[in-house]
């Protein structure tokens, strides 16, 4: 039996570049799904990120200034003056959260 030995290297080199397609596309894959989720939390983006950490502070806050209402450890009035400065306090990390993403977005 008489082998080509053109025809086996032109196989052999048609599979190590299919190889290195194959190879290069699962990299591109693997880099693009690292970008999608770079947090846990499902989030893309530092930006978003840091809202969605500021959302869950201020629904911790929110509700444990409930829970201290509701078992009397505060007052009415105490209550309301507290998620008054704590709708303040979220309001401003908000705001800067959104401030720092405007200037990110300008400067790229």
């Amino acid at each position: 039996m008489m082998v080509n030995h053109k025809k086996v290297l032109a196989m052999a080199l048609a599979g190590v570049i299919s190889f290195g397609f194959t190879g290069a596309a699962f990299t591109a894959a693997a880099e693009a799904a690292e970008h999608e989720a770079a947090y846990e939390d499902g989030t893309h983006n530092k930006y978003s990120h840091r809202l969605q950490e500021e959302d869950r502070n201020h629904r911790q806050n929110v509700l444990s200034l409930r829970y201290k209402k509701r078992y009397g450890q505060i007052s009415d009035e105490e209550y309301d003056k507290q998620m008054k400065k704590e709708q303040e306090r979220h309001d401003q990390a908000v705001k800067d959260i959104k401030a720092d993403y405007e200037k990110h977005k300008f400067r790229h």
